[in-house]
């Protein structure tokens, strides 16, 4: 199979990576910056670069960039490609580029589409912090598009190959609000717990969470303001889900109401052991 990958950055340069390294599969990349086009042939993220002339080769073509520039890309690329090619990106936000994808469907019916998001990433950005490495035994979440059984299986087979643990099948409406929960707001949450004053005397008073807590806030502005933007409404809606717990706590502190207080301890105590109680008996199944 010949992959494309437009984008590489982080995401973009480990997924070259893990598949030359990991797989038989010749892999071409495209980035804007010719930095980053060496970096990833240094590195072993790509075989050789994505022309005008080979990319009517591709099978399966990655669109790693952000929303916004994904869809621009998109649309410069889905009439270069032959038919039976599948496309398929790696946003973090899905609403968006999933209504370009059933647009950009109909209109080219002979090629694949789905929505991707491996779910995955570092602190760093940039394909000098790539891994081949980074998928390993995360899972991937597929959006589809009208997308053809082979298609879809072709998709999940590639990233299997590269250490993926298992795929979750989800509509664009419920990524964008499971993911607004999952990741967004502990980026915001992380964002706004460093810039307390006493952040910079932490060392000798933290035993890890800290570290834990902060580890986020370490992220790329660009992408990320994109990101909570594009997923505004979801994302404010969990934002104020947390002022409002935060209050009860803040609440029953103030005031020295330790029962209350207990209580909301315990609640949280017990959802977390109910979470984790369902995610070994899902591993236990598998």
């Amino acid at each position: 199979m010949k992959i494309v990958i437009f984008g590489l950055g982080l995401i973009g340069g480990s997924l070259g990576r893990a598949a030359v390294k990991k797989t038989g599969h010749t892999v071409l990349g495209f980035d804007i910056s010719e930095a980053a086009r060496l970096k990833a042939k240094l590195l072993g993220a790509v075989h050789a670069d994505v022309t005008e002339e080979n990319i009517g080769e591709a099978d399966l073509v990655i669109f790693a960039l952000n929303p916004s520039a994904a869809v621009k890309a998109m649309n410069d690329t889905v009439k270069k490609l032959k038919d039976g090619a599948v496309v398929i990106d790696c946003c973090g936000t899905k609403r968006k580029i999933i209504a370009e994808m059933q647009r950009l469907c109909a209109e080219y019916p002979e090629i694949s589409f789905a929505g991707v998001h491996p779910m995955a990433g570092r602190e760093f950005s940039g394909i000098e912090h790539s891994m081949a490495t980074l998928f390993e035994r995360a899972y991937i979440i597929v959006t589809p598009v009208h997308t053809p059984i082979e298609p879809l299986y072709r998709v999940k087979q590639f990233f299997l190959e590269i250490g993926c643990e298992g795929i979750v099948v989800s509509s664009a409406e419920k990524h964008d609000k499971l993911i607004s929960y999952t990741s967004q707001l502990a980026h915001v949450v992380s964002s706004a717990y460093i810039k307390n004053p006493l952040a910079g005397d932490y060392l000798g008073f933290s035993a890890g969470s800290f570290r834990d807590m902060t580890r986020v806030a370490k992220l790329n502005p660009d992408m990320w303001t994109e990101l909570f933007l594009e997923n505004g409404d979801n994302l404010t809606e969990q934002i104020d889900r947390l002022i409002f717990d935060l209050g009860e706590y803040r609440d029953a502190i103030a005031s020295g109401n330790g029962k209350k207080l207990r209580a909301l301890l315990a609640e949280g105590n017990q959802k977390k052991e109910e979470i984790e109680s369902l995610r070994r008996k899902k591993n236990l199944s598998e």
